[in-house]
């Protein structure tokens, strides 16, 4: 039954019968590949941040003895990985930095896998199922997102393949492959997408509650996909159905995950308390921003910044000239969550990766292989410059 289903699923009216392997398959092994080969030649060549060095100085290695897992292990890995050995832990003081409740469980939950049955496994062992749960999740997302374009957008292969080509080398698409809960998140957003369109509603209803507790941002699927519910029932409340009901499972989700966050700490606030002290800064967007690009030298906030604009400037787009409306509500609740956040520029590459209707409008109107062509290297060379900084400890994203 199940190979029946995934048969019929890859089987898309309309596309190539090697769609799979030339959109999908490929620019992955591809992509993958040549990341290992920058952080071979970057690893010992160019100068280690200090947060790398520490650790490097005082285990001899970052987290296991695997170089080609390690280098996909940065930053806000340490603190998934954190809940996966010790389970949430309250801080001593919530207006200081350094607890792990600022992040969400599904994706450490997951990976935690038999160590639920009280196995004691090393770090390596977790790292490892990590890295597969996030390298499957993309090439699921990717599948899922390949057929959402010619199925549910109605648009043809040629914009597929090129929305495929220009997310595989985005400056931040590596952490689709990393340590993080990115890969998750894009699945779910998608799979929600797709069921909402089908008017699927229960399983749009678990995709969304599964995203609440991936990641923050989780809770625009609810919104946008409330839109587009009301859009199909034509704004009339009279239209309202029992299907309506499961929009409730993603704030039961998120009240459960905030109650065992007070269940643990005392405090009824504790994600949002801790998130005021990851983001202390009183100051305005305007003057976060003035104060990021200051400085006179090309720095990857300099970069960001461009983005920002692309993308922002395509979300009013598709809001303005899509029929769906819920893709362009997506993108732009997205850029503007982003942007509203005390993190301004500082992981807008990483935020941003998740718009997928920012990458389909562009793989739309890209349809001149010259200009295609010329973001495809621009980004991918930035892609490699961001990797190198990764994997030498430098912030990224």
């Amino acid at each position: 039954m199940l190979i029946k289903q995934i048969k019929q699923f890859l089987a898309i009216p309309g596309a190539s019968t090697n769609w799979l392997w030339d959109s999908v398959l490929f620019p992955f092994f591809v992509t993958r590949s040549i990341w290992e080969l920058i952080a071979y030649y970057v690893r010992g060549n160019y100068l280690l941040a200090p947060y790398i060095l520490h650790k490097i100085q005082v285990r001899g290695y970052f987290q296991t003895r695997i170089v080609p897992l390690d280098i996909f292990v940065r930053w806000d890995s340490n603190w998934y990985l954190s809940i996966i050995q010790n389970g949430y832990q309250a801080p001593a003081n919530f207006n200081s930095l350094g607890s792990n409740m600022g992040f969400f469980p599904l994706y450490p939950y997951l990976v935690k896998s038999i160590g639920w049955f009280g196995v004691n496994l090393p770090n390596g062992f977790y790292i490892a199922v990590g890295l597969i749960l996030s390298n499957l999740c993309f090439l699921a997302s990717a599948a899922l997102l390949y057929r959402l374009i010619v199925v549910s957008a109605g648009f043809d292969e040629s914009v597929a393949r090129r929305t495929l080509g220009l997310l595989f080398v985005f400056p931040a698409s590596f952490f689709y492959s990393a340590f993080y809960p990115e890969s998750l998140f894009f699945f779910l957003a998608l799979g929600a997408f797709t069921f909402a369109l089908q008017d699927k509603w229960f399983f749009t209803g678990i995709c969304m509650a599964l995203a609440v507790v991936t990641r923050p941002p989780g809770f625009v699927l609810v919104i946008v996909l409330g839109w587009l519910y009301m859009e199909k029932h034509r704004w009339k409340l009279r239209e309202i159905r029992a299907s309506a009901l499961w929009f409730a499972l993603a704030p039961i989700a998120l009240l459960l995950h905030f109650y065992e966050l007070y269940r643990i700490s005392g405090h009824p606030f504790a994600f949002f308390e801790v998130m005021t002290a990851w983001f202390p800064s009183q100051d305005s967007v305007f003057q976060r921003t003035f104060q990021y690009l200051q400085n006179p030298m090309l720095n990857v906030y300099k970069i960001d910044f461009v983005l920002v604009i692309l993308f922002v400037s395509c979300s009013l787009y598709i809001c303005w000239k899509w029929s769906v409306k819920a893709y362009g509500a997506f993108a732009i609740i997205m850029c503007v969550l982003s942007l509203s956040t005390g993190s301004l520029l500082v992981s807008i590459s990483r935020e941003y990766v998740v718009i997928f209707p920012v990458f389909i409008l562009l793989g739309e109107k890209l349809k001149r292989r010259e200009l295609y062509l010329s973001l495809m290297a621009v980004w991918f060379a930035l892609q490699v410059i961001y990797f190198a900084g990764w994997v030498n400890g430098y912030w990224i994203a």
